[in-house]
């Protein structure tokens, strides 16, 4: 009975090849490719009732109006402001909130369930604890590759490309945009890292970053490659938009995964970190639908602005794989071997309250642990 944990390792790691690994990645790029395909068709079902709603809207629009320009109130012209509207962009807008409350109350959530220390952390645990046994040689490279998708470097070129491209267009409201999206996110990381002070189950990380919570990569990645989706979608057919989205939703999800197969996060750090950028990026993507709407099409040339992104993330993952990804792959298999090591001695689920110690362990590359917290 003790060695069955190892041989359900050993079964998984003979079961789960390359093949195997591409084959998943191509069934759930199909499930994507297929649930974006019913969109339009929703969008069609549902024209009749907007067009109904719509001519409901101007007659509203009609009798406020008379009554506006008799009795003037700030009310009244401001509901007046809104019914000048479509209806689809005001179902729009209603969508929009709805993502953001929800992803905002998932996030507040999360946030609460760990620092309670709850039933999600344990979920954390095990996941954590499931994915250890599908280590291998091969799966590290890929996880390392992956994730370097959405690390520092990749996000940087990416966001410096797309930014140069746009003023290089003269898309000044776009790029003001770009960049909010950008830098904006990654201040509510570190706000909120510093904040929750949660440690990693891994690190290879010093200072702020040792903190897990939310995840830097998820967010990065939902962001940048979210927001840049969602310019490269506007005033587009939905025979470009359902691909553009598709390798969206694939590339994030991936290097979501990859977080948590390499131990740098907690499954929960993940999902908060995916709530926060998919918020940020409604948030934002309805401030530019309403205040400002879409640009001319010339201006940004989605066509372009794509390839542009995609010579930046070749070139940057370029000089990662040849300068980079063997000094990474070690550090991450090292940080991983410390924490197996050291497991015995710390729990996995840590309080809390846990910080890093002034000292440093693994050479420098994963923290201390120290919690204030009693002992249970």
């Amino acid at each position: 009975m003790t060695d069955a944990p190892a041989r359900v390792s050993e079964l998984v790691q003979a079961w789960l090849t390359p093949g195997t690994a591409l084959g998943l990645l191509a069934l759930f790029t199909l499930v994507t490719l297929l649930l974006l395909s019913l969109v339009p068709l929703l969008v069609a079902l549902l024209r009749p009732v907007v067009h109904w709603l719509d001519r409901w809207r101007v007659w509203g629009a009609g009798a406020l109006s008379s009554r506006v320009a008799e009795r003037p109130r700030r009310l009244g012209a401001l509901t007046l402001r809104v019914l000048e509207r479509d209806v689809a962009e005001l179902l729009l807008v209603l969508l929009a909130g709805a993502v953001l409350l929800a992803c905002g109350s998932a996030l507040f959530w999360l946030a609460g369930e760990v620092a309670e220390n709850a039933d999600v952390v344990r979920l954390d645990q095990q996941v954590y604890a499931g994915l250890r046994a599908l280590r291998s040689d091969w799966l590290d490279v890929a996880m390392v590759a992956v994730t370097e998708l959405g690390g520092g470097r990749i996000s940087v070129a990416v966001g410096v490309a797309v930014f140069a491209w746009l003023c290089w267009r003269r898309a000044w409201i776009v790029a003001l945009y770009w960049a909010a999206a950008l830098l904006g996110a990654r201040a509510c990381v570190m706000a909120l890292k510093l904040g929750m002070a949660r440690v990693r189950p891994a690190s290879i990380y010093s200072g702020l970053e040792s903190y897990s919570f939310p995840s830097g990569h998820a967010t990065s990645s939902m962001v940048t490659y979210g927001f840049l989706a969602f310019l490269m979608c506007l005033r587009q057919p939905w025979r470009v938009r359902i691909p553009v989205l598709a390798l969206t939703v694939v590339a994030v999800a991936a290097i979501g995964v990859s977080r948590l197969y390499l131990g740098m996060h907690w499954l929960s750090d993940v999902a908060a970190g995916y709530a926060l950028g998919l918020a940020w990026i409604a948030l934002l993507g309805t401030a530019y639908r309403t205040l400002h709407g879409p640009a001319p099409q010339g201006s940004v040339a989605p066509s372009r602005l794509g390839v542009v992104a995609a010579v930046a993330v070749v070139a940057a993952f370029g000089y990662v794989a040849w300068f980079r990804l063997p000094d990474t792959l070690e550090r991450y298999r090292q940080a991983g071997a410390a924490t197996l090591a050291s497991q015995p001695r710390q729990p996995l689920v840590l309080a809390a309250g846990a910080t890093p110690a002034a000292g440093r362990s693994c050479d420098g590359r994963c923290p201390a642990l120290r919690s204030d917290s009693p002992p249970r």
